[in-house]
């Protein structure tokens, strides 16, 4: 799964970089995981909002899992920074009842 999400950055970085993203540009990163059961999810949720500073939100049912979401704060990512980062993450879930990272996407930002 790790190695998924980790070859899904440098094809989402390609199109970032396609719509004139640099890494000099702030961008705000949205994140999504899949929690086998509503404790996981406040297990993680609490994890994401004592470790970082991003807006997380409350887990939602979605099936038979639960749903947990949030967005960065803005921040200049490489491909580089992005695999640290999405490596952090997917660890952040695994250590949380095997809930598991479901990736990531960013809006492109208005050209100024």
């Amino acid at each position: 799964m790790l190695e998924r999400q980790l070859a899904m950055n440098a094809e989402t970085w390609n199109a970032l970089r396609g719509h004139g993203v640099t890494e000099e540009t702030d961008l705000r990163l949205d994140f999504s995981y899949d929690a086998p059961t509503r404790a996981a999810g406040d297990k993680l949720a609490q994890l994401l909002r004592e470790e970082t500073d991003y807006d997380v939100a409350d887990p939602r049912p979605s099936g038979s899992s639960f749903v947990v979401t949030g967005t960065t704060q803005e921040t200049k990512v490489s491909l580089d920074i992005l695999n640290q980062w999405v490596d952090w993450m997917y660890a952040a879930g695994r250590q949380c009842d095997s809930c598991e990272f479901d990736g990531w996407g960013a809006q492109v930002p208005p050209k100024m």
